[in-house]
C-alpha cells in the first residue's frame, strides 16, 4: 500500500466520524490559534513602535559626559566638574563642520513666558523657547509651511521664529499667511522682543499635553542664542550633555560612530571623563529585544495546549484502532506488513494534527485582524494617536506560521506512533475474533 492510499483511507476514516475528529483536533486549533495570535500581536505592536518612533524621530542621538571607570552614570552627576570638563558650542560647530549634513542640534532653552494681543484685542499666551534646526524633530513637531530654523539663524542671533497652527488659529484672521508676519511679544519679565515668523509646525497635543486649542498655550521657538541672550546668559556656553538629530540619509551605526570617534578624540586626554554616546536606535532594540522575549515566553506557554491537543489525538487513535480491530486482522491475513499498518495510523493522526493547525492558523490570523480593527478604532478616535501611529497593519509571522505546519506534523507522528505501534503489534488471529 502506497502512500496515496494511506492518505485516501486517513481522510475517509476522518470523514467517517466528523465530530470525533473536530473535537480531537480541537485542543490542536486552540493551542496553535493562541500561539499565531500572540505572534502576530508581538510582530504588529513591533512595526507600529518603529513606526512610531520614526515618526517621533528615530533619528536622535545624545551624547552625555560619564566618569571613567563609573558604571553608574548618575554617579557621576555627583562629581564636580572643572571648566575644561565641559564641551562647548565651539566644539558642536567643530562637529558639524568635520561631518557636514550628519547631524542637528536638538537642544532647547526656556526663555519664558510670554504674551501678544491679537487683532480682536485678546491676550495670546505663549512659550518662547530657544531652539536650533532640530528641535523640531526632538520634540515630534511637522513643519507644515515655511522653513525651519538654521544654524545661520543661531550664528547670527537673527529674530527668526516658528510658531504653531494652534498660534495661527488664536492670533491670525482665518485664511490669513502667517509666514512673513513679524509679532511683537512681551515677556513676563516685562521684556518685549519682535520676531518673524518663518515657519508653522503642527503641535502634537500627545505628548505635550492637551487643553482648549483657542486658550492653550504653545511654544514659540526662537534661535537659541537669541534666547540665552534675552535670558542673561552671554559668552561660552558649557555642556554635558546635548541632543542631536542626524540625517536618516546615513547609517545610523556610523553617524554614531562618527561622534564618537570626535568626542573620543576631544577628551582623549581628559583623565576623569568621557563622552558616551546613545541613539535611539539603542532604545529601538532594547523594545525589539523586550517584545520578542515576552513574545516567546507567552507563545510557549499557550503552545503547552499542543500536549493536551496531542494526548487527545493519541486517545481518539488508541480507540479507532480499538475500533478497526477486525480490519487490522484482515490486512494482516492478506499480507500486510507491521510497517504499512503503522504507517497508515500514524499518517492519520499527522492529518487529523495538520488539519487542526491550519484550521488554527485561520483562527490566529482572524483574531489578528479583529485586534487591528479595534485598535485602528482607538486610534482614530483621536487625531494625535493616528498621526503618530497611523493605521495598525497586522504583520502575520511567517516564522510562527512554519513553526505551526512543523510543529502539527510533530505532534501527529509523536502522539500517532504508539497507537499506531499498537496496531502493527497485533496478531492477526486475535485480530480476526475481536468482536
Amino acid at each position: 500500500m502506497n502512500i496515496f492510499e494511506n492518505l485516501k483511507m486517513a481522510f475517509s476514516s476522518i470523514a467517517a466520524n466528523k465530530m470525533r475528529s473536530l473535537l480531537t483536533m480541537l485542543g490542536i486549533i486552540i493551542g496553535i490559534s493562541a500561539v499565531i495570535t500572540i505572534t502576530t500581536l508581538g510582530t504588529t505592536l513591533r512595526s507600529t513602535i518603529k513606526g512610531a518612533m520614526a515618526s517621533l524621530g528615530s533619528n536622535l542621538m545624545y551624547v552625555r559626559l560619564t566618569e571613567r571607570d563609573v558604571d553608574n552614570y548618575y554617579d557621576s552627576l555627583e562629581v564636580e566638574m572643572n571648566d575644561e570638563d565641559f564641551f562647548t558650542m565651539e566644539d558642536i560647530e567643530t562637529l558639524l563642520d568635520t561631518y557636514p549634513g550628519e547631524f542637528q542640534i536638538a537642544d532647547e532653552t526656556p526663555v519664558g513666558n510670554a504674551s501678544l494681543k491679537n487683532s480682536k484685542g485678546k491676550d495670546v499666551a505663549i512659550n518662547l523657547v530657544g531652539a536650533y534646526d532640530g528641535t523640531l524633530t526632538y520634540n515630534s513637531y511637522k513643519l507644515i509651511a515655511g522653513r525651519n530654523l538654521s544654524m545661520d539663524d543661531v550664528k547670527y542671533k537673527k529674530h527668526a521664529c516658528l510658531v504653531s497652527d494652534i498660534f495661527v488659529e488664536q492670533y491670525f484672521k482665518e485664511k490669513e499667511e502667517p509666514v512673513g508676519k513679524t509679532i511683537k511679544v512681551t515677556l513676563s519679565t516685562g521684556i518685549v522682543q519682535e520676531f518673524n515668523i518663518v515657519g508653522v509646525y503642527k503641535y502634537n497635543s500627545l505628548s505635550n499635553g492637551m487643553g482648549d486649542r483657542r486658550t492653550m498655550s504653545t511654544p514659540v521657538y526662537i534661535p537659541d542664542s537669541v534666547g540665552k541672550a534675552i535670558t542673561g546668559i552671554h559668552g561660552e556656553t558649557q555642556f554635558m550633555f546635548m541632543m542631536f538629530t542626524y540625517n536618516v540619509k546615513y547609517d545610523a551605526e556610523q553617524v554614531k560612530a562618527d561622534m564618537l570617534k570626535y568626542f573620543n578624540s576631544l577628551y582623549a586626554g581628559n583623565k576623569n571623563w568621557m563622552p558616551e554616546v546613545v541613539s535611539m536606535e539603542d532604545q529601538l532594540k532594547t523594545i525589539d529585544m523586550v517584545i520578542n522575549v515576552v513574545t516567546i515566553v507567552v507563545s510557549v506557554i499557550a503552545a503547552i495546549s499542543l500536549i493536551v491537543g496531542g494526548v487527545g489525538v493519541m486517545n481518539i487513535m488508541l480507540v479507532s484502532v480499538t475500533e478497526r480491530t477486525r480490519e487490522i486482522g484482515i490486512r494482516k491475513a492478506l499480507g500486510a506488513k507491521k510497517r504499512t499498518i503503522k504507517q497508515q495510523f500514524v499518517i492519520e493522526a499527522i492529518i487529523i494534527c495538520l488539519i487542526g493547525g491550519i484550521i488554527g492558523i485561520l483562527v490566529g490570523f482572524l483574531n489578528g485582524e479583529l485586534a487591528g480593527v479595534i485598535a485602528n478604532s482607538v486610534i482614530k478616535s483621536n487625531p494625535d494617536y493616528a498621526d503618530i501611529l497611523g493605521d495598525v497593519q497586522i504583520v502575520p509571522s511567517v516564522g510562527a506560521i512554519i513553526i505551526s505546519i512543523l510543529f502539527s506534523t510533530l505532534t501527529g507522528v509523536f502522539f500517532g506512533l504508539y497507537p499506531a505501534s499498537k496496531a502493527a503489534k497485533m496478531n492477526p488471529i486475535d485480530a480476526l475474533r475481536y468482536d
